[in-house]
Order: C-alpha cells, then sequence, then structure tokens
C-alpha cells in the first residue's frame, strides 16, 4: 500500500519556502548593492585624496576633475556643522580607523556623500550626485515581493481548491449520499482524478438505483404468493406435521424478504430514527418474541437499565444477536447481560473462521457452518443498526465464548 503526504500541505510548503527564499535572496540583493556602493564610494574617496596629494594637479586641471565628477567645494564651518549631525559611511570601527590614519573620512548626511581630507589643511567636498535611495529600493521590492507572494499563495490555492470540493464530496459520498456531482474544467491530474470520480458516482448510483428497483420487484413478487400459499396451507389435506414444516418453510421465506427490506432501508440515508428512552429488558422481551424462543434457554442479568434508542428497529438487532448466537451454539444456555454502559450477549461455541470484520459485510457467512440456514444479513444488519444510532458493536471471543457488546457511552 502507498504511502502520500498530504497534497494540499506539500504544495503550500513549497510555496512557503519559495516565500522565504525570495524574501532573502531580496535582502541578500539589497545588501550586496549596499556594500558594493560603499565600495564605489570609498574608491572614490581614495582617489581624489591621491589626486590631491600624490599628483598635485593644477587649479585648471582639478577643476575640470571636480566637475567631471560633480564634486562641490564645503567650507569648514559649514562641515563642523555637518559633521555634528552626520552618519559615518563606514560601520565597521577598524576599517574607519583605517581611513582616519591615511587622514580621510567619509559622512552620509541628506542623502549626499561628504569627504573630509587632511593634508597641508583641512580640505571638505561633497558629492552632488545623490545617495542611492536603499530605503525607497527596499520598500518597493518588499511590496513586489508581498505581491508576488500573495499571487503565489492564491495561484497555489486555485490550483488546489479542487482537492478540496473533491474530499468533501468524497465524504459526502462515503456517507452514502447519492446526489454527489463534481465536474472541473481542465486537463491537468487534479482535474482528471475529479472527473474520474463524478463518473464512477454516476455509474455507481445507475448501479444503486437498479438494485434498488430488481430487491423492490423481487419483493413485490414473493410476497404475493408466500400469502397466499400461507392461506391455501390451512386447506390442504394432509399430516399436521407436513403442515408445520410447509408453514415454517413460508415463514423462513417471509423472514428472508423481511430482512432484505431492512438492508433496503438501513440504505437509504433519509430513514429517520424514532429515538425515545426505553427499558433494556423491554427490548430484549420485545426481541425474545420476535425470534419466538424458549425464555428458559436464556440466562438474562439486566436490572432496570434504560436506553435511547428506536424501539422497532434496536429490538430487531437484539433478535438478531439472539438469533446468531443460537446458531453458533453448542449448549445452552445463551447468556444477556448488562454492565459498564454495554449490553452484551453471550454464547459458547466454536471461533470463526475469518475475521469478524468480515461477517459485518452484507451476505457474509461462516461457510464451516454448512447446516446453518440464511443469507448471511443478520450480523450486518446489526452492525449498520447500531452503526446509525451512533453505537459501537464489539465482538470477542475468549475461553470459548462467543461475545457481542453493544456500547452506549458515546451517547450517554
Amino acid at each position: 500500500m502507498l504511502k502520500t503526504k498530504s497534497i494540499i500541505f506539500a504544495a503550500r510548503l513549497v510555496g512557503f519556502i519559495a516565500g522565504i527564499f525570495l524574501i532573502v535572496s531580496t535582502f541578500f540583493a539589497i545588501e550586496y548593492s549596499v556594500n558594493l556602493d560603499k565600495k564605489n564610494e570609498i574608491h572614490r574617496a581614495v582617489m581624489l585624496y591621491d589626486l590631491l596629494f600624490m599628483k598635485h594637479p593644477s587649479k585648471e586641471e582639478f577643476e575640470a576633475y571636480r566637475l567631471e565628477h560633480k564634486l562641490t567645494p564645503v567650507g569648514g564651518a559649514e562641515m563642523k556643522r555637518i559633521c555634528s549631525k552626520a552618519i559615518p559611511l563606514i560601520e565597521d570601527e577598524l576599517l574607519r580607523k583605517t581611513l582616519q590614519s591615511g587622514d580621510i573620512e567619509i559622512f552620509v548626511f541628506e542623502n549626499h556623500y561628504y569627504y573630509s581630507y587632511k593634508m597641508d589643511k583641512m580640505f571638505y567636498y561633497r558629492s552632488d550626485e545623490p545617495m542611492t535611495p536603499y530605503k525607497l529600493y527596499i520598500g518597493i521590492l518588499f511590496m513586489v515581493v508581498m505581491l508576488l507572494l500573495l499571487w503565489l499563495f492564491k495561484f497555489i490555492s486555485s490550483s488546489i481548491r479542487p482537492l478540496k470540493e473533491l474530499y468533501v464530496q468524497i465524504q459526502r459520498f462515503a456517507e452514502g449520499e447519492k446526489e454527489i456531482h463534481i465536474r472541473v474544467e481542465g486537463n491537468d491530474e487534479v482535474a482528471q482524478v475529479a472527473n474520474a470520480f463524478d463518473e464512477s458516482v454516476k455509474r455507481t448510483q445507475a448501479l444503486q438505483r437498479s438494485r434498488s428497483l430488481f430487491l423492490r420487484n423481487v419483493m413485490h413478487e414473493l410476497k404475493t404468493p408466500i400469502s397466499k400459499g400461507k392461506l391455501l396451507m390451512h386447506f390442504l389435506e394432509g399430516k399436521e406435521k407436513d403442515k408445520l414444516l410447509l408453514e415454517d418453510l413460508f415463514e423462513q421465506m417471509q423472514q428472508h424478504l423481511d430482512d432484505l427490506a431492512r438492508v433496503e432501508s438501513l440504505t437509504e440515508k433519509n430513514l429517520e430514527l424514532n429515538v425515545r428512552t426505553y427499558a433494556v429488558v423491554d427490548l430484549i422481551d420485545n426481541a425474545i418474541d420476535l425470534l419466538g424462543i424458549k425464555r428458559d434457554e436464556l440466562e438474562v442479568n439486566v436490572a432496570q437499565e434504560r436506553i435511547n434508542v428506536d424501539f422497532k428497529l434496536f429490538s430487531y438487532a437484539i433478535k438478531n444477536l439472539l438469533d446468531n448466537a443460537f446458531k453458533y451454539a453448542d449448549r445452552k444456555p445463551i447468556v444477556i447481560e448488562f454492565k459498564n454502559s454495554s449490553l452484551s450477549i453471550l454464547n459458547s461455541g466454536f471461533e470463526f473462521e475469518e475475521n469478524i470484520e468480515k461477517y459485518f459485510e452484507a451476505y457474509e457467512r461462516d461457510l464451516s457452518q454448512h447446516s446453518l440456514e440464511g443469507m448471511g444479513l443478520g450480523l450486518y444488519i446489526v452492525h449498520e443498526i447500531v452503526k446509525r444510532h451512533g453505537y459501537e458493536l464489539e465482538y470477542e471471543f475468549k475461553n470459548g465464548m462467543h461475545a457481542f457488546s453493544i456500547f452506549f457511552n458515546q451517547k450517554q
């Protein structure tokens, strides 16, 4: 069996990682640009110092250089005012002191760079080219990245939205709802899966309708001859023993039809339960009457406990459990007990060949018991009735005893 992770989680994780990568990359790029700009500015300052100190240009040559590089001389008084408010360009203290030892300082003030040189006297210059507005760039890039992430999130969400809808529809279908429709436009994998599921649901619905129509027709066509047979049986001449045998056969046929009718009703999700509070002993008494068994073959250990159930349906479920216990018991009595908010029916016998979950399915029975009659619907009906009430049916085979227990503590 293949194990898969959540596709929605994986898609969002990829989107999250991509978003983090974009943000980190953006800030790394900005940091690199800032450092490169600082490096270029330091290079310009050193080149100007080299020109002033080493080459000793003429006044005309320096003026041409100054105009070409857009440099403006700054007076000493003004520079002192600027230096009191300006921020050093170089944040690293060791590097700043290295430049200061070469009589060079670089400041940032009001979006411009200022240079300070000490030779035979102090020289101050301002770069007329404004600083690169990195704060503005950071803001713009941040907004672009956030918009990109928002678009990416919406794109991923819109891509996986059909998966969410498909999951909801599958859940509804699993719960027995019939009117399930999901069609997705497109040719991607999600659309293919959703549309294939939609086609499967339609085919399943057609099969269910055919099965339901077939069962109803069969039950309708068989009820009439069974009723006529029961009536005519009393006018037949013969031994009473043969009449009783024939009557028993008609009763078995009627019982099979009743089981089919209950299976059909339980598969209908619009079946409404008439749930009220009843004494457990009353339910057991009604089940015994339905089954038509002798009470001296039972050991009933039930006090005055009360449970919330649909009386007819739950009596029928208990009746089926008792019928199952009698069929598979190798000795009497059958034990019925109520304790710890659970009703248990116990009988001795041989262990089933298959896992109990198999016998909870329709038309499944223990093939090792060839002498037993029935269509394998008894435990299926019990399981469906208990599940429809919101309770739990559990089975245990221990020390040669079969034990079916219905737990009521989920609702009470």
